[in-house]
């Protein structure tokens, strides 16, 4: 049966073959909903929809698209809109780099911004539109754009990085203005370190940050998902920004608040950020 045919709530995820996108699959289909996995390796998406079809026995389709390539992103939007009864839509698609302008590899930046940004938004608008037409005032539907505690913070060898996550948390908090009055809520998620393998993807390549940082920093996939996914049901409102640690809620007050900006100079060289 074809998902979306059956009645049944379906969530969309991008980058659904592994780290936060997998561990969303898995949460948000042992709840019942059907699957639309959307990642660039197909072998991983099939492996993603084998395990949890016979471990919760749901409809799984699966998209292979690269979002940093304009006709991928439309096929998917096409797709994600004509999905009836979509749920929740999951913008978890993204990389790193770690080389500072100029001597970056400015075709992959202007993927990240594609990938980053421009499906984001376009993928926000697809689902919407199913969101909207069901007419709800109330629970028609979750949006989660998974941004990153970078995007309260600057420094070297991440310009678009940060850039791209900055514009995730003011994107999400501007579209929930927007889709309130259809019952629809957003979250921009900000974990900070997490062990997903991130890290050790082949932009990420002898960034040596798995090394340089501590274990108390690092957070596992499940628990930042199942607190997100807390979070987002809340029946009270707690805003469009969720971070998951303590820890990292200090680091984006520090890294957002106009009373510590002399001390993050203090401590940058000298560079106003």
């Amino acid at each position: 049966m074809t998902v979306g045919t059956n009645g049944r709530p379906v969530a969309a995820i991008t980058g659904a073959s592994s780290g936060f996108g997998a561990v969303y699959a898995d949460r948000l289909a042992k709840e019942g909903n059907d699957l639309v996995i959307i990642a660039r390796h197909e072998d991983k998406l099939k492996a993603v929809a084998e395990k949890l079809k016979e471990k919760y026995n749901v409809e799984i389709e699966i998209m292979v698209a690269d979002l940093a390539v304009l006709s991928d992103i439309e096929r998917v939007e096409s797709r994600i809109k004509a999905l009836p009864t979509l749920n929740y839509m999951i913008n978890n698609a993204g990389f790193g780099g770690n080389r500072s302008f100029p001597d970056v590899d400015i075709d992959v930046e202007t993927r990240m911004v594609m990938t980053h940004c421009l499906a984001t938004m376009r993928l926000s608008h697809a689902a919407l539109v199913p969101m909207k037409a069901k007419g709800k005032k109330k629970g028609a539907g979750f949006v989660i754009n998974v941004s990153s505690i970078a995007g309260f913070l600057a420094g070297c060898g991440a310009a678009d990085y940060c850039g791209t996550k900055a514009y995730l948390i003011s994107f999400s908090k501007c579209l929930q203005c927007d889709v309130r009055k259809f019952g629809v809520r957003v979250q921009a998620l900000c974990p900070g370190f997490a062990n997903t393998g991130f890290h050790t993807s082949e932009t990420m390549i002898n960034s040596h940050i798995k090394e340089t940082y501590p274990n108390f920093l690092w957070g596992s996939a499940e628990y930042i998902v199942d607190h997100s996914l807390r979070a987002l049901r809340r029946p009270y409102r707690m805003g469009v920004v969720f971070i998951p640690k303590f820890f990292y809620k200090l680091v984006g007050y520090f890294g957002s608040s106009w009373l510590f900006a002399p001390l993050r100079t203090l401590f940058s060289g000298g560079c106003v950020r």
